[in-house]
């Protein structure tokens, strides 16, 4: 079930973990996550297996196709991001489910849907220095650029301050020496984000998601931190090969692009 603009919103709020802007639950806490989206606890049980059975064959099939990097010192690796990330069926939850029975790897998700630079940076100590991570993979930016479809628009978050706040991220890691996995951002279908959200008006400027792109590949060679670059990839594709039909959040192939990606940022650090 991929087509958001037909599925439940219960279906939604799960697949996000949108109780993730409210509260901090236990991921895998049925009942309370029901008692929060007022849904049927069976309905969000089946749910959340589906997603944890999708995850494991993604898991399966990155086995079969690549090798897994291993680490033999202990490593705490923190994802910071959006619904991209957050999303229960996303390449980190795969990259989690690949290390589970490697007790050397701990995977931490700091990842909130809705999430721009600013919150990142607001909830910084205590969602990810918490863990005294080793790396951190940031992929953030989609949501600090949604702006309204007006002439009065601008994006949520400025060019400007998005920099400061990666920035901010970036010189804090490295002078705790923690190594950074600092990814790009993926394209937006306008026409087909309104359909999904036809009463919020929002929508994208395509040369600010370029402008964003290569800030974030300036600041990976500013700081001497790798770059995770998707932009190649998802252009070997249409924006309707690799999205949901929502236009905005990553499809299985989006995001087992992003998977194939990060573990080969992974293995050179691990």
């Amino acid at each position: 079930m991929d087509d958001l603009s037909l599925s439940s919103e219960i279906y939604n709020n799960v697949k996000f973990n949108m109780y993730k802007l409210i509260l901090d639950l236990p991921e895998q806490d049925s009942d309370r996550i029901a008692m929060v989206f007022h849904a049927d606890r069976n309905e969000v049980q089946s749910l959340m297996e589906s997603f944890r059975q999708t995850v494991r064959t993604e898991a399966e099939r990155m086995r079969a196709e690549t090798s897994i990097p291993a680490s033999t010192a202990k490593r705490s690796i923190v994802f910071i991001g959006d619904s991209i990330t957050s999303d229960r069926e996303s390449y980190m939850n795969t990259i989690r489910e690949l290390y589970r029975d490697q007790p050397n790897v701990q995977i931490v998700d700091a990842s909130i849907s809705g999430d721009k630079s600013d919150d990142a940076v607001m909830r910084f100590y205590e969602r990810t220095l918490h863990y005294e991570p080793d790396v951190v993979c940031i992929l953030i930016g989609t949501n600090d650029l949604r702006r309204n479809d007006d002439v009065y628009a601008a994006p949520c978050v400025s060019m400007q301050d998005i920099e400061k706040n990666l920035r901010y991220m970036i010189r804090l890691l490295k002078s705790r020496g923690v190594q950074i996995i600092l990814t790009t951002i993926s394209p937006v279908i306008n026409e087909q984000l309104k359909t999904r959200f036809p009463d919020s008006n929002w929508c994208y400027e395509p040369s600010e998601i370029d402008a964003l792109n290569n800030m974030i590949h300036d600041l990976s060679v500013e700081y001497q931190i790798q770059l995770n670059d998707m932009r190649t990839t998802y252009a070997a594709y249409s924006p309707k090969e690799i999205l949901l039909n929502d236009g905005l959040h990553l499809n299985a192939l989006g995001q087992r692009l992003l998977l194939r990606s990060t573990l080969q940022c992974l293995s050179k650090i691990l």
